[in-house]
């Protein structure tokens, strides 16, 4: 655990339903609060494989802090260890894999909106706000890591005033290992037709539709959770709303 600000780490009795044990809180930061370990590929190998998928999943229950309270802040290292890290938050546009193995390693990109009237989008999206329900939520997402990624930086962070109870962090090889394209908590996309559904999204989202080799084909504002795929010839598309990718096939 690294951090360069106050904050008050104690253990607590998890809340999280279907969970027995402690779980770790931390209240009362002056700043930016980061949980954070680098984890190196198995067996000694040089880089991640890039077939194997992979998943993160975090439990969280923020209990003080203005809507803005805490977000995922992985990355992607492609340097080995005992070599200054050189950490990358996004796949490059430009890469060759970055929409087949993109990952949400700045949370999901969308949250219930603040006082505001914005809310995270692209890597920057804040963790669903559940101040108010008092109910747990758990953002999980499976993946593939592009090539050369020598270690992946775990890591989750919250930010002045927060208070936040951290529960079940896990990295690891996905046991279903059925899918590669990341999920967050309360968040899912569906196709009927010609109408794209985004539930639990904000209306005003930006909704991204990309061919199977990567060029973006259209560009649609999300309203009434759902958007109208027009004049999209039969095959295999990806979409993305904010930190979320997910594949469709018309």
């Amino acid at each position: 655990m690294t951090t360069s600000v106050g904050g008050t780490v104690t253990q607590v009795t998890t809340t999280d339903p279907g969970q027995t044990g402690n779980a770790l809180q931390v209240a009362g930061s002056t700043g930016t609060y980061s949980i954070q370990q680098n984890i190196l590929p198995p067996a000694s190998a040089a880089t991640f494989d890039t077939n194997t998928t992979y998943k993160v999943s975090v439990s969280y229950l923020v209990t003080a802090g203005d809507g803005t309270d805490d977000r995922i802040w992985s990355g992607l290292v492609t340097s080995a260890s005992g070599v200054t890290p050189v950490t990358y938050y996004a796949v490059a546009t430009t890469h060759a894999d970055s929409l087949l193995y993109y990952i949400p390693i700045h949370g999901p990109g969308g949250n219930i909106i603040p006082a505001t009237g914005t809310y995270g989008n692209d890597q920057n999206g804040y963790l669903l706000d559940n101040r108010t329900s008092a109910v747990w939520h758990t953002f999980n997402y499976s993946f593939k890591f592009p090539r050369g990624i020598a270690q992946f930086n775990f890591a989750v962070r919250q930010y002045t005033a927060a208070t936040v109870i951290w529960d079940n962090l896990y990295f690891g090889p996905d046991t279903n290992a059925g899918f590669s394209s990341p999920t967050a908590d309360l968040l899912s996309i569906s196709l009927k037709g010609s109408t794209l559904s985004v539930e639990n999204a904000v209306d005003g989202s930006t909704v991204d539709i990309y061919s199977s080799p990567g060029a973006k084909v259209q560009t649609l504002k999300l309203q009434n959770s759902a958007v109208q795929l027009n004049s999209l010839a039969k095959g295999l598309y990806i979409v993305r709303v904010s930190s979320l990718t997910s594949k469709i096939m018309i």
